[in-house]
C-alpha cells in the first residue's frame, strides 16, 4: 500500500502515453488502484519493478472472491511504463508472478488474463510465459481509436497445483 501514489502515478502515465492498458487517464483514480491492491494483498499478488527508485512496473492478480473459482486468479493486469516497454521488464515481472503462484500459492490452478486483439506484443509476451490463448470475445472492447475489437481470454495452469 505504500507504493498506491507511485503506481497510480505508473498507471496514468502508461494510459496517456501509450494505451497499453484499458483504462484512460481520466479513470485511474486512486480508489481504483487501492482496489486491486487491497485486494491483491489479501489475497493474491502484486509485484513491483523499479528502476533507481522509482517504479517502472506492476503486476497482480488475486482470487475472485467466489466459493467456485477459488482455485483461480484473474483481474490480472501488467502495467510497465512506455520508457521501459521492450526492454524483458514486463517479462521478468510476469514470470516472478507465475513463480509465486508455483512455489507459494499451490493452491491456485488458474491465472487468466484477457489481452485486446489490437495489441499483438501483449498476446506474444504471455504466450512466450507460457499462457495458452482461450478464445475470442468479438466486439469486446472500445480501443482508444475508436474502434472496436476483439478480446483474447488467456489462461495459464500452475504445473505445481495442490487441491487443498
Amino acid at each position: 500500500m505504500d507504493d498506491l501514489l507511485a503506481i497510480q502515478q505508473l498507471y496514468k502515465t502508461v494510459a496517456r502515453r501509450s494505451g497499453g492498458i484499458a483504462r484512460k487517464e481520466h479513470e485511474i483514480l486512486e480508489s481504483y488502484i487501492y482496489n486491486f491492491l487491497s485486494k491483491s494483498i489479501a489475497n493474491g499478488c502484486s509485484l513491483v519493478a523499479e528502476q533507481e527508485g522509482e517504479i517502472v512496473a506492476e503486476v497482480h492478480t488475486y482470487s475472485l472472491g467466489i466459493e467456485c473459482f477459488t482455485h483461480l486468479f484473474g483481474d490480472t493486469t501488467i502495467c510497465v511504463h512506455p520508457d521501459f516497454q521492450g526492454q524483458g521488464v514486463g517479462k521478468k515481472l510476469f514470470s516472478a508472478l507465475l513463480d509465486y503462484v508455483q512455489t507459494e500459492r499451490r493452491d491456485i490452478l488458474r491465472v487468466e488474463l484477457h489481452a485486446r486483439e489490437s495489441n499483438p506484443r501483449a498476446i506474444e509476451l504471455y504466450k512466450k510465459i507460457g499462457f495458452k490463448v482461450e478464445g475470442r470475445a468479438e466486439g469486446r472492447v472500445l480501443d482508444p481509436d475508436g474502434s472496436i475489437v476483439a478480446d483474447v481470454p488467456m489462461g495459464w495452469l500452475n504445473p505445481n497445483f495442490q487441491r487443498p
